[in-house]
């Protein structure tokens, strides 16, 4: 009982320092991004067994499945979690299984996976800048083109994406946020989270936010999804399964997209769940917002269990 108050007391506590007043020290030093982080590269021609693309080598990418005349989706994940994650594997078997897209995984667990949260936070925007500098390397050698780049992380992968957006000059097509990290997050400036300027269209979706959750509560991105207020999700008992339904329902988009959602004039009234400034949009799927070049607020429901959307479908 000690032990869990004593984690949320950390946790309310850090949803109010901004990481930047953080010592360096507080960084462990073991963590090295050119050595650590892998990328992992799953297409169609090689599903189940993804091969590792060398940073920054040409040759690495040629001797790879790797089609450049294909889209490219980029998937990061979070805190405590690695290339076995639902933002890994259920996001990439439904991407290929309905497109012929280039996934790549950026694999920063060695970051991750470790009990000092503060020290994996600190590393966000360090993996931020490899992943761009990869990006700006492929589209120097077209292999990618931004016009077909989307890039989508989880939790403390969503402030990465952010960076990556960030270093790219925010020339990405779309940079999706699935329930982007809170904790030393909150009272961030946007220079050092996730931010609405960081692709031309930038999409957020909250499912665990407010002073005690593991997401940023607030509208910090071009278009913000609040579903079921953003705070806790039917079905859910924790924090960790309330956040982890980001990426059950961004999977789900992929399938079968019916997040049908309302427009919110408020922040307010998406927690409240009281919002009617207009219907017919959509959350997440393929291919994103950015067509319609969405911006605003906006609340959905879904179902306790799969399938969580409750429609209508997208036209």
């Amino acid at each position: 009982m000690k032990i869990a108050i004593a984690f949320l007391s950390f946790i309310v506590l850090a949803h109010t320092i901004p990481i930047e007043e953080l010592e360096p020290v507080e960084i462990e030093p073991q963590f090295d991004v050119y050595r650590d982080v892998r990328l992992l590269l799953s297409t169609r021609r090689n599903r189940g067994s993804p091969i590792r693309i060398s940073f920054r080598n040409a040759e690495s990418i040629r001797a790879s499945p790797f089609d450049p005349a294909k889209p490219t989706r980029v998937l990061i994940h979070g805190w405590w979690e690695d290339d076995t994650s639902a933002i890994s594997v259920d996001t990439s078997e439904e991407l290929l299984n309905y497109y012929d897209f280039n996934v790549i995984f950026v694999d920063w667990s060695v970051g991750a996976q470790t009990i000092n949260y503060i020290g994996a936070a600190n590393r966000v925007e360090t993996v931020g800048f490899f992943v761009a500098s990869q990006l700006n390397f492929m589209r120097e050698y077209k292999f990618v083109d931004f016009d077909r780049l989307h890039v989508i992380g989880f939790s403390l992968g969503a402030h990465i994406a952010g960076h990556t957006g960030k270093n790219t000059n925010g020339e990405i097509h779309t940079i999706v946020g699935l329930d982007p990290a809170g904790p030393l997050f909150s009272e961030r400036r946007p220079d050092g989270r996730i931010d609405a300027n960081d692709a031309r269209y930038v999409e957020c979706l909250h499912t665990n936010g407010g002073l005690i959750g593991a997401g940023i509560g607030t509208a910090i991105c071009q278009a913000d999804f609040f579903p079921n207020g953003g705070s806790s999700q039917p079905g859910c008992w924790t924090n960790t399964c309330s956040h982890g339904r980001a990426v059950a329902f961004y999977v789900e988009s992929i399938i079968d997209n019916s997040f049908h959602a309302t427009r919110c004039e408020t922040e307010r009234d998406a927690s409240r769940e009281s919002c009617n400034a207009g219907t017919g949009f959509w959350f997440g799927g393929e291919p994103s917002n950015a067509r319609f070049n969405l911006t605003g607020i906006f609340h959905f429901r879904t179902n306790r269990d799969y399938p969580y959307a409750q429609g209508p479908a997208r036209p």
